[in-house]
């Protein structure tokens, strides 16, 4: 499983600066791959990769050395491009460049996508880099990680903006002391998490199945509880938030899971109640992913109807059963609820085995009258059905 860091290289004359992440300003460059590299992929192996796209514009003005010429003098402005820069950071990981057209029609940005695609291997853990992107380009990114999602098995770990023009008007800039160029670059990570976690969602509504929410949990909570860089206070109140999301999460799927599996006892018992608060206080809350809380009362609003230690669960989630086409499910929970319903209602314990045991046979002889009432069962039990059932 590779990593890659992706990238499109520019065109413009870029002034130097700092640029800052989670405000811990780096060393300074001229271009922002520069510095997320160093950052994030310093460390990586071999079997890592660069990956520079350009147009033939920005090979000659970027990549290349030497590419800009001075507004005023029209001299050749004496410069390492961004290839000979990579290059004397002597990373581990490759460095390779891909050129691509400029997207001035559909057909050029389909050799885009096309060409980002292609470069991905299966697994690729990818770090992507949008400051410099044409105009389409996040558009397109954001279509082509759902697509090798599901075709390559890639996985998202970044995705950055760096904000030179924060700082100002480059005329402006330019005055200024290097060193106190210090532009932001923007985490936008998070837009693309939002993304899996309402296809996730979508998937748990129409489809009855917590699976997708449980596994995102898993890897998104796992990610929040390792972070160490930012404020303490911030920190913490994202790990709490985290953590009360992994609990919301994990009650969804256990709730998921008793319906999928006809588990009859735990859906009248579960404790619908604590799933329903925690939903509630978490949607005024300062998540992690802000997003989240319009898809929390989606998820709310699938479970309003149960209730703890109410046997009329069990008839709700048959027709939770009945919407998502689960029909050998509707079969088993019907079933077995009347058996339970029954039992209730003639105020007996709908736990016990030969109880349960009783009351099938009942509903036996009830659906055919040549079916044989074992006696012995019933004189077992310490209270007898009443006489219309035995009859």
């Amino acid at each position: 499983m590779a990593k890659a860091f992706i990238s499109f290289l520019g065109t413009g004359d870029y002034l130097n600066c700092r640029y800052s992440i989670g405000k811990q300003p780096g060393n300074l460059v001229k271009y922002v791959q520069e510095d997320i590299i160093y950052r994030f992929c310093r460390e990586w192996n071999q079997e890592d990769e660069i990956r520079i796209f350009t147009t033939d514009e920005a090979k000659q003005q970027n990549w290349d050395d030497n590419g800009h010429k001075d507004r005023k003098t029209s001299k050749i402005k004496i410069n390492q491009g961004l290839g000979k820069r990579l290059e004397n950071m002597r990373l581990t990981a490759s460095v390779k460049r891909y050129a691509i057209p400029v997207g001035n029609s559909e057909d050029e940005i389909w050799s885009i996508f096309q060409t980002v695609y292609e470069s991905l291997g299966n697994g690729d853990e990818i770090i992507f880099d949008i400051t410099h992107s044409l105009r389409s380009i996040p558009m397109l990114f954001m279509v082509l990680v759902g697509y090798a999602r599901l075709l390559k098995n890639i996985s998202v770990q970044g995705i950055y903006y760096g904000a030179f023009e924060s700082l100002g008007h480059p005329s402006v800039v330019e005055k200024m002391d290097e060193n106190e160029r210090v532009a932001p670059v923007f985490d936008l990570t998070s837009f693309e998490k939002l993304i899996e976690w309402t296809s996730a969602t979508q998937s748990f509504v129409k489809n009855g199945s917590a699976a997708e929410l449980a596994s995102l949990a898993k890897r998104d909570i796992s990610a929040v509880m390792k972070t160490t860089s930012g404020e303490s206070d911030y920190i913490e109140g994202n790990k709490a938030i985290a953590q009360e999301i992994g609990n919301i999460v994990n009650g969804i799927n256990a709730i998921s899971h008793n319906i999928m599996l006809s588990r009859g006892a735990e859906i009248i018992g579960y404790d619908y109640g604590r799933i329903k608060e925690n939903l509630k206080t978490l949607q005024t809350s300062d998540i992690f992913i802000k997003p989240l809380a319009p898809l929390m009362q989606v998820i709310e609003k699938k479970l309003d109807a149960f209730i703890k230690n109410d046997i009329n669960n069990s008839f709700k989630a048959v027709e939770w059963c009945v919407e998502h086409g689960l029909y050998q499910q509707v079969i088993t929970i019907l079933l077995e609820n009347m058996i339970t319903f029954i039992l209730s209602e003639e105020g007996l314990e709908w736990g016990v085995k030969d109880n349960r045991e009783a009351a099938s046979d009942a509903i036996k002889l009830i659906a055919d009258k040549k079916a044989e009432f074992k006696e012995q069962r019933y004189d077992s039990l310490e209270q007898g059905f009443s006489s219309d059932l035995k009859k």
